[in-house]
Order: C-alpha cells, then structure tokens, then sequence
C-alpha cells in the first residue's frame, strides 16, 4: 500500500508551523461547508467523508475542509508569498493597460488604482491561486497512487479506530505499518499530518 500517507506528506505538509485555524462555519478559500451532506462529527465520519469527496474528486472541499487547518493555512499562505512578485506585476501590466484603456475594462474586470486596495487584491490573488495549486498537486497524486482509495475504504470498513481526547487514529490488520491519524478542532475532525503517534489512544470497543 505505497503511498498512503501521500494525501497530506505527499504534498509537502510534513514539519509546517502552525498559524491560527480559521473559523470551521465558514467558506474557506471560496469553498463553503456543507456538513449534511460531508460530515465530520466523528474519525469514522470523516473518513467516510474523505472517500466520498476523492471518489466524486471535489479535491477543492478536501483541501479546504478535510485538511488539519492551521497545517494547512501554514502551507497555503507560506506558498502564496512566493506567489505574490509575480502576481503583482502581472496586475501593474494590466493596471497601465487599464489607463490606457479604461473603456476597453469591465467593472468586474476594473483593478483598483488604490495602493492599499490593490495590494490587498494581490495578496487575495496569491492566496487563491496558491489554494489551486495545492488542489491540483492533491489531484495529480491521487491519480499516480489510486490505492489510496482503495486504502481508505479498508481502513473504514474494517480498520480499528482508536480516540483519546482530541486525537484518534485508525490501523489495520491487512495494512501493517500504516496508520491514518485525525485531530478534532472544535467542531469538526480533520485529517492530521503525523508519522507517528504522539500518544496512546484508547481503543474503540
């Protein structure tokens, strides 16, 4: 079962700092919660969840929603720092052609001449379009390792879970070696990046 970790290692998560979560009600990254429909009460739940939204390949809400959030604002935000140089020329280009032009610019189109505005706007670009990238790496691996489904409905349909507080994880017999690991973040559990365990969970009976 190579590659199972590779839904959160593989795109690079391991050894981030964490930032702050942000709120769990809310859209994230343009993708808003649907917790009827994905939800994440529990491990199981979530696993579940997670199997539902790679099969249908909403890789967006995955990486939105299923992702540990401060691993992932940390990874997110970090990347879209690099992003941001070229972001910013790219819209000082179409800033001047804008003036040029102004005519030739639709409202929703129109950037705003404001440095504070604009700078926000890049910035908001960054972010977004750092946001794409990590969905479309998820996507890419996902296709090169399909086992990790296959992984995945193992692990929920006959795998032992195991909870300690906030913490859980699950094993299973036909999987050695591998473990799936998920934190609870208030509201919801999310997919935890870890290698190992930190600490000695009670086994669901």
């Amino acid at each position: 079962m190579r590659g199972v970790t590779i839904v959160l290692v593989g795109l690079g998560f391991a050894a981030m700092a964490s930032a702050q979560p942000a709120a769990e009600d809310k859209s994230r990254f343009g993708v808003t919660p649907n917790a009827e429909l994905y939800p994440q009460t529990t491990p199981k739940a979530t696993l579940d969840t997670a199997i539902k939204l790679l099969e249908a390949k909403r890789f967006d809400y995955f990486v939105a929603h299923l992702v540990d959030p401060p691993l992932l604002e940390t990874k997110i935000l970090e990347q879209a720092q690099r992003l941001e140089r070229g972001v910013e020329l790219e819209f000082n280009a179409k800033l001047i052609e804008q003036k040029r032009n102004p005519e030739l610019v639709t409202p929703r189109e129109k950037l705003p001449i404001d440095p504070v505005a604009f700078a926000a706007l890049v910035r908001e670009e960054a972010v977004g379009r750092s946001f794409k990238y990590v969905v479309r790496d998820l996507q890419a691996q996902l296709a090169e390792y399909p086992e990790n489904i296959k992984a995945f409905r193992t692990f929920l349909t006959g795998g032992q879970f195991a909870e300690s507080g906030p913490v859980a994880s699950v094993t299973h017999k036909d999987i050695p070696g591998k473990t799936l690991y998920f934190k609870n973040t208030g509201k919801r559990w999310h997919l935890e990046d870890k290698q190992s365990d930190d600490a000695k969970p009670t086994t669901e009976k």
